[in-house]
């Protein structure tokens, strides 16, 4: 199971490749931190500076994206598993 950090609208959030949804609201960088922290431990930081330079990059950590928008295509975000635009996840999880 993939889980990416990617960032919309300024916040940073979880992205699951299993149900290709956020499984996590957007966050600041301080609450992201917090997050792996408590999830990955200290692996999980140590891999943090990394993951977030990818995030820079290209807006997401997943390795072979090269855009937000390749990684959202055909998300399952939406009710009953819809796919929802770029607008209405930054709505739903970044507002």
């Amino acid at each position: 199971m993939a889980h990416f950090i990617v960032k919309l609208a300024n916040k940073y959030l979880i992205w699951s490749s299993v149900v290709d949804a956020p499984v996590t609201r957007g966050m600041t960088i301080d609450e992201l931190q917090q997050y792996i922290k408590e999830e990955l431990g200290q692996l999980g930081i140590e891999a943090l500076p990394g993951r977030l330079k990818r995030v820079e990059k290209t807006g997401t950590s997943g390795y072979g994206y090269t855009s937000v928008d390749e990684l959202i295509a055909a998300n399952r975000a939406g009710p009953n598993e819809t796919e929802l635009t770029l607008e209405e996840l930054i709505q739903e999880f970044c507002v």
